[in-house]
């Protein structure tokens, strides 16, 4: 893996001096990446069991906490806040937010020739972008800020410093007093 690294960034080092054109650039930085992930597929793994650790089992086990939403008082909890969530909530969230669909689906795509590779890479790194993006829309422009991952996941994210809304109450007039004198 190293060794292919190196390769890329001398390939790269190449192509900013203007020792090689875009086309030959794109040529050898395709070929050194699928070779990359191939000779990376642990960093791949790990990079997913880490995430469904973190983003997953931690946070179910800190009730909906990662540190940063701990720091900032934020909290993960059901889209009815009134259920309690379980760890597939958690899970759900945690592979569509955190790009895990793109890893898993690169593992399988590398198991598969070299050009069969690339027409899957390329599917699903759009798709994956596209994922992003609808993320993104959601969260700016929906009325309760949640995202596909929350929608699909059944969550949304509270800020703890907010105040409850105050619930309306009824007012009764108070009986005015008569002086008859």
């Amino acid at each position: 893996y190293k060794e292919v690294s190196n390769q890329y960034n001398e390939t790269l080092s190449d192509y900013y001096n203007k020792e090689i054109d875009i086309d030959k650039f794109s040529e050898k930085s395709k070929e050194l990446g699928y070779e990359m992930n191939k000779n990376g597929q642990v960093y791949i793994i790990s990079g997913i069991i880490l995430s469904l650790i973190y983003y997953g089992g931690f946070v179910y086990w800190t009730k909906g906490q990662t540190l940063g939403k701990k720091l900032f008082k934020l909290k993960i909890v059901h889209k009815d806040s009134t259920k309690n969530l379980k760890f597939y909530n958690y899970l759900i969230r945690t592979i569509i937010l955190n790009g895990l669909i793109l890893n898993i689906l690169t593992l399988i795509a590398l198991q598969f020739s070299k050009n069969t590779y690339f027409e899957i890479y390329n599917i699903i790194s759009n798709l994956d972008t596209i994922i992003i993006m609808i993320i993104f829309l959601m969260v700016m422009f929906s009325k309760d800020g949640r995202g596909l991952h929350d929608i699909l996941a059944m969550t949304k994210v509270i800020d703890l410093k907010a105040k409850p809304a105050l619930e309306s109450k009824i007012i009764k007039p108070k009986k005015e007093e008569h002086n008859d004198e």
